[in-house]
C-alpha cells in the first residue's frame, strides 16, 4: 500500500514539473497576407476581404501583417478600396509596401499611399516607409521597405539607410524576439533572377552579427515556402491571396525566454488558411 502511495505521488510530482515547465513557454500568434493585388475593378475582391475579415475574427490572431502588392495599380482608389476593404479587421494589422503599390513613374508616390493609409489604419500614427512595433514585451515586429522610389521594378533592396537603422534596433534590444517583414524574399521559395533581391550581401552580413532575428517573412513570388537558414532564422514565403484557393498564413512562435540562445530554440509553426 505504502509503495502504490508512493508511486502515486512520485506520479503526482513529475506531471507538476512537467506543467511548469510547461507553463514558462510563451506563444505568440499573426497572420500574413501577401500580394492581395485589389482592383476596384474586381468585384469579387471586397467579397474575399470580407471572408478574410470574418477568418481573422475567428482566429482572432495577436496581429496582422499585410507584405506588400496590396493593390494591382497604383492609384489612390485602389488604395482607397483596399484600405475600406480591411478595415474591419479586429486584430491590429500593418502594411508593407510591394512594388505594385508605389512608384513615381505610372502611379502614386509613397507619401500619398503611406498617408492613405494611416488615415485608414490606427495602428500605424506615422507617415513611415520602415518601422517597427510591439505586439508584446517580447517580441518587436519590423516592417521593412524593399520597393523602389521611382519605377515599379520586381527587384527588391534594402537600401543602406534601413540596413544601419536594423542594425542600431537589434543591438538596443539583444533581449527582443524580431520578426521582420518584407515584401521580396531575403531566401527565395525558388529561383527566378526577375524576381530576385539585389544587393543583399551587406544586409545578410548586418543579421548575422545578431541572434535576435527569429522570423524574416515575405511574398512576392506568389509561392509558399518555409526555409530554415545555417542560423536558425526562418524564412517564410507567403502565397498570393489573389490566387485560388483565397488563402493567408497563421505563424505560431512558441518560445521560452529564459532559456533562448539562438532562433533554433524556437519552435515556429506555418498553417495555411483558406478563407
Amino acid at each position: 500500500m505504502h509503495k502504490l502511495l508512493l508511486k502515486f505521488f512520485i506520479f503526482i510530482f513529475i506531471f507538476s514539473l512537467i506543467n511548469v515547465n510547461g507553463a514558462l513557454a510563451d506563444v505568440i500568434e499573426f497572420a500574413q497576407v501577401s500580394d492581395v493585388h485589389y482592383s476596384l475593378n474586381d468585384k469579387n475582391m471586397d467579397k474575399y476581404l470580407y471572408f478574410l475579415s470574418l477568418s481573422l475574427k475567428k482566429k482572432n490572431p495577436d496581429f496582422v501583417v499585410f507584405l506588400g502588392d496590396n493593390v494591382n495599380n497604383s492609384t489612390e482608389e485602389d488604395v482607397i478600396g483596399f484600405m475600406r476593404a480591411i478595415h474591419s479587421i479586429n486584430s491590429p494589422y500593418y502594411i508593407t509596401l510591394g512594388n505594385s503599390d508605389a512608384h513615381r513613374l505610372n502611379g502614386i508616390e509613397k507619401e500619398i499611399y503611406l498617408d492613405i493609409v494611416t488615415t485608414f489604419n490606427r495602428n500605424q500614427d506615422e507617415n513611415a516607409k520602415y518601422y517597427y512595433f510591439k505586439p508584446n514585451h517580447d517580441v518587436i515586429g519590423v516592417v521593412l521597405d524593399d520597393t523602389s522610389d521611382f519605377a515599379k521594378s520586381s527587384h527588391g533592396e534594402i537600401s543602406p539607410e534601413q540596413i544601419l537603422w536594423l542594425d542600431k534596433l537589434l543591438t538596443k534590444y539583444p533581449k527582443k524576439l524580431f520578426l521582420i517583414f518584407q515584401h521580396s524574399p531575403l531566401l527565395p521559395p525558388r529561383v527566378e533572377y526577375k524576381l530576385s533581391m539585389l544587393n543583399t550581401e551587406k544586409y545578410e552580413a548586418m543579421l548575422k552579427k545578431h541572434s535576435n532575428v527569429i522570423v524574416i517573412s515575405s511574398g512576392h513570388y506568389h509561392q509558399e515556402a518555409f526555409q530554415q537558414d545555417d542560423v536558425g532564422v526562418r524564412h517564410i514565403s507567403a502565397p498570393a491571396f489573389i490566387d485560388l484557393p483565397h488563402s493567408y498564413q497563421l505563424i505560431k512562435i512558441i518560445y521560452d525566454k529564459d532559456s533562448y540562445k539562438s532562433p533554433k530554440d524556437i519552435e515556429v509553426i506555418v498553417t495555411k488558411v483558406k478563407v
